[in-house]
């Protein structure tokens, strides 16, 4: 078994300010926080990037991801907004927390704010994303479901963060 150290800091501060600096470990919450947001990306890159958001059947099987269409027509250009959006939304939110978790002198509490918001909109913005696209086509295949797995880890991820803030 590991053995793990940890460090606590005494100071004495006034009831009113806000303690701007935190002796974080990556177990808890915290590594949640990191690890869901770790996830979320390597799972979005994958779906965002491969051709298997559909499959339908013609004279051949073709297959359809966001970027590439096989024998037959164009993609769908609002699930192509979204999700670009998304993908900024999840590396801003990867930024941030590798800000709360590993720079020490800023606050703490305006980093992990800033997390929670950007992480509930990307969900949102996923969630329109897999919906839209769902709707527009039929024979989804597996690169939708990573992107719908993604997309509740997001979820996950928001949601431990706002815990982790209701409780700084």
């Amino acid at each position: 078994m590991p053995v793990t150290h940890t460090r606590t800091v005494t100071t004495t501060v006034p009831a009113n300010t806000r303690v701007t600096h935190h002796d974080l470990s990556l177990h808890g919450r915290a590594g949640a926080i990191l690890t869901l947001i770790l996830i979320c990306l390597v799972t979005f890159i994958v779906a965002f990037s491969t051709a298997g958001w559909s499959q339908t059947r013609y004279s051949s099987y073709s297959h359809q991801g966001l970027w590439e269409v096989c024998n037959r027509g164009g993609g769908d250009v609002a699930t192509q907004v979204l999700m670009c959006l998304a993908l900024v939304g999840l590396v801003v939110a990867v930024i941030l927390t590798f800000l709360y978790l590993f720079v020490t002198n800023i606050s703490k509490y305006q980093v992990l704010l800033g997390l929670v918001i950007d992480s509930f909109i990307t969900f949102a913005l996923m969630l329109v994303g897999i919906i839209v696209y769902g709707v527009r086509f039929d024979d989804l295949y597996w690169s939708y479901g990573v992107a719908v797995i993604s997309t509740i880890l997001c979820l996950c991820a928001a949601i431990v963060a706002a815990i982790q803030l209701a409780r700084c």
